[in-house]
């Protein structure tokens, strides 16, 4: 009885730990320059633990489905890689805009090798090895998805506070910018 008692507390533990583990995810579309979407179920990888973590020590990955990275939280460059994760992935690099402007295809499962792209991505899409191929997935195709919508909103912010702030710059005359001509006089006090 004692047995079965601290089996079933272990159990409630395991079960509480993987709830407040649990990533939250949503829905992206990846639209290609004809116009057409894929839709994907991703999970979200916010904090610096859940993006350590990322997709590793799973056995498989569900079609359509992937994990992506908001690798801008972590305020610096950075590379991705395939240390204790069992499946082969294509990575998708991604900027502010959501374009994807690199892929890295076929990730070799269980390497350390570093995977960096050009420039530091604003965020990173995990997806199952074979899916650019097998939906035609290109550099130059943008994700939507509420993140790259949130970063242009404040981007749009941005330039507009910029451009008040030039227009509220005294203007310079063209007198002002004109040189001297005349050499100032200099008074000989003897």
């Amino acid at each position: 009885m004692r047995n079965l008692l601290a089996t079933a507390v272990i159990a409630l533990a395991l079960v509480a730990c993987s709830k407040s583990e649990s990533v939250k995810s949503d829905n992206l579309s990846i639209v290609e320059a004809n116009g057409s979407k894929i839709e994907y179920k991703v999970e979200l990888a916010q904090t610096e633990k859940e993006m350590s973590k990322g997709l590793m020590f799973r056995d498989s990955l569900g079609e359509k489905t992937g994990m992506l990275f908001a690798l801008w939280k972590i305020g610096e460059p950075s590379g991705m890689w395939m240390k204790n994760t069992k499946i082969p992935l294509d990575m998708l690099f991604v900027d502010k805009d959501g374009m994807i402007y690199w892929i890295y295809e076929n990730a070799e499962p269980n390497s350390v090798k570093l995977i960096v792209a050009p420039y530091a991505p604003y965020a990173v899409l995990e997806v199952n090895a074979g899916d650019v191929i097998k939906y035609g997935i290109k550099i130059g195709d943008t994700i939507k998805h509420s993140w790259f919508e949130e970063a242009n909103k404040s981007t749009d912010e941005e330039n507009k506070v910029e451009a008040v702030v030039d227009e509220m710059q005294p203007q310079v005359s063209e007198v002002e910018k004109e040189p001297a001509t005349e050499t100032p006089k200099v008074q000989n006090l003897d």
